[in-house]
């Protein structure tokens, strides 16, 4: 509960659930959140700051020990003298990298004979500079970092995104909220009565990743969460329609690779069962979507996000890539979940726009303190471009008025084309000008700009004319001018044995054609006037897929097959 104190033109003063406020040397309130011009104001001194070491427990005994697993947070907040009571909000960076004691873990093979069917470690896990502890310290907010299950200096096990790490998260949330144990370090029970029992997260990559976790396990003292370039589903993070796939520049990780690595506890040799285990159950043998993933798929328990969410997602992240952030947005948005979206035009880590950190801090104030920010009349969706530069808003993403536009891959008469894929000895760069090892077909050039949005699609009769298994990858490309380089602009894979299912896989007949349909990445992009929208099909996609030994044969029907563009405009927009 809030109480209004004083209201002095722009300036609002809020007692939050603690005690009348006591005079300070200036003479204005002292135990206060001190709202200005629509934001909470540094009113608190950072030198009389506590910082303080908390262990808190969780309902788990993940490495076996008989005793229940603890997580340790580092807690800063606005100093007692200051606050005389006055409970205050909380916001917290979950992250599995504060450890210091990092295992040099081998990563899984990528180059097999063949497709039988057989982690990236840090980052930048960082905040806006703006956004620092002291920041929001000074504002009235307790920050905490949270070294997740199985690191630094907390008990258990990672599991990967998983039920386990999930749990852990929530149990910190509960502490916050009044609920749940905490000890100090000399193992003495500790409340956080200083809590006003509203929490915010977030974060970048899995730093952003543990807010959605706990987000999921329902209702509690999470009032919002802001995840940046952040896992929603961790099946479509290391596989794609069936294949076995990688986040770009970390061929060979997986989720055990991804555990093990962060991993950074005290006697890591404990949680060694529980790594097997992982390894195990993420089966890299099929890639089917499985009991593993959908525990992990937090987009698909949509429904259980009560906290409020505010997503930032690179357009270029092809680490985390964009899927994970539209899928979520989409999923939200069947829910009636709060929500917003910031889509900037660059790679794996969060926005850079000077009017990005404002937005995210209104945001905070307006779900933690009440505050009036104005944040809430803001567009829901926001453009930032390669320049950190803030392009425009939308009420929606697909901005309004895209419509699917289906394209055959070429007209005239039936025929087959044919490839042997070469995927492991040339990166797809390389192959987007078709020399016996892909496929590429384009329109004819542009006469006037075509804007895509959304999520591309194609439709591929295909056969496997040597092989029981393949990869198989489609590239949506730019192609410029004579003399430019194509551009990729967005891609997806599929493993043909999941044609019928996501989770089960059907063997393949070689030599017999196939309807395959697939989705690449959600993308934005504009195709200027002068270039041409290219389709190119290939086997192997060096970066990111299994990479079998060279010569796999497939063949393609292109006047029967399609893509799908999702063009604002419709078909109207593409003119040739």
């Amino acid at each position: 509960m809030r109480h209004p104190i004083l209201v002095a033109g722009a300036v609002v003063m809020i007692a939050v659930v603690g005690l009348p406020p006591m005079a300070s040397a200036e003479g204005a309130p002292a135990a206060t959140i001190v709202v200005r011009d629509g934001a909470t104001q540094p009113v608190f001194d950072y030198d009389k700051a506590i910082t303080e070491a908390v262990f808190v427990e969780v309902p788990l005994d993940t490495d076996g020990d008989g005793m229940r697993d603890r997580v340790r947070l580092e807690i800063t907040r606005p100093g007692e003298t200051e606050t005389a009571g006055l409970k205050v909000g909380s916001l917290m960076i979950a992250s599995p990298y504060l450890g210091d004691n990092w295992p040099d873990v081998p990563y899984h093979d990528v180059d097999p004979s063949s497709l039988r069917r057989q982690a990236r470690g840090g980052g930048d896990e960082g905040y806006p500079e703006e956004g620092s502890w002291e920041f929001f310290v000074r504002r009235g907010y307790a920050m905490i970092s949270m070294e997740s299950l199985g690191t630094a200096g907390s008990t258990g096990c990672p599991d990967a995104g998983g039920p386990h790490e999930a749990a852990a998260t929530r149990a910190v949330i509960d502490w916050l909220g009044g609920s749940g144990r905490a000890y100090d370090a000399d193992g003495q029970v500790v409340a956080a009565d200083w809590s006003a029992r509203k929490v915010g997260m977030y974060g970048v990559s899995y730093n952003g990743t543990l807010p959605l976790a706990a987000a999921v396990t329902g209702a509690s003292a999470l009032r919002t969460i802001i995840p940046m370039s952040a896992v929603s589903s961790w099946y479509d993070e290391y596989r794609a329609n069936g294949l076995v796939v990688a986040p770009y520049g970390w061929q060979g990780e997986d989720a055990d690779i991804h555990a093990r690595i962060v991993l950074s506890r005290r006697n890591p040799e404990v949680c060694a069962a529980a790594m097997d285990k992982l390894e195990r159950e993420q089966d890299r043998a099929t890639g089917d979507y499985s009991p593993f993933w959908a525990a992990r798929d937090y987009a698909a328990k949509a429904s259980k996000i009560k906290a409020s969410v505010f997503i930032v997602q690179g357009l270029r992240d092809w680490n985390v890539k964009t899927k994970q952030g539209v899928q979520l947005w989409e999923a939200l948005g069947g829910h009636g979940v709060d929500r917003k979206l910031w889509l900037y035009d660059g790679d794996h880590g969060s926005a850079s726009a000077p009017q990005f950190f404002p937005a995210m801090r209104r945001w905070i104030d307006h779900y933690i303190y009440d505050v009036d920010s104005g944040i809430g009349n803001e567009a829901p969706v926001t453009f930032e471009d390669a320049d950190y530069a803030v392009t425009g808003t939308s009420t929606a993403w697909p901005v309004p008025g895209s419509a699917p536009v289906t394209l055959p891959l070429a007209v005239g008469p039936a025929r087959r084309d044919t490839f042997v894929d070469n995927g492991r000895n040339a990166p797809a760069e390389q192959l987007l000008e078709p020399a016996g090892h892909s496929l590429a077909y384009r329109t004819p050039v542009l006469t006037a700009p075509a804007r895509l949005s959304g999520t591309p699609r194609v439709a591929v009769d295909v056969s496997v004319d040597n092989r029981t298994a393949a990869n198989l990858t489609a590239l949506l490309v730019d192609y410029g001018p004579t003399g430019a380089d194509p551009v990729i602009v967005t891609r997806g894979w599929i493993d043909p044995r999941n044609r019928k299912s996501l989770t089960h896989s059907t063997p393949v007949t070689p030599g017999r054609f196939y309807r395959l349909r697939w989705d690449m990445q959600p993308m934005e992009h504009i195709f200027a006037a002068g270039h041409r929208i290219g389709v190119v099909v290939l086997s192997t996609d060096y970066d990111y897929t299994l990479r079998p030994l060279p010569g796999t044969q497939v063949s393609v029907r292109p006047t029967t097959s399609t893509v799908q563009l999702p063009l604002v405009g419709g078909r109207a927009a593409l003119k040739y």
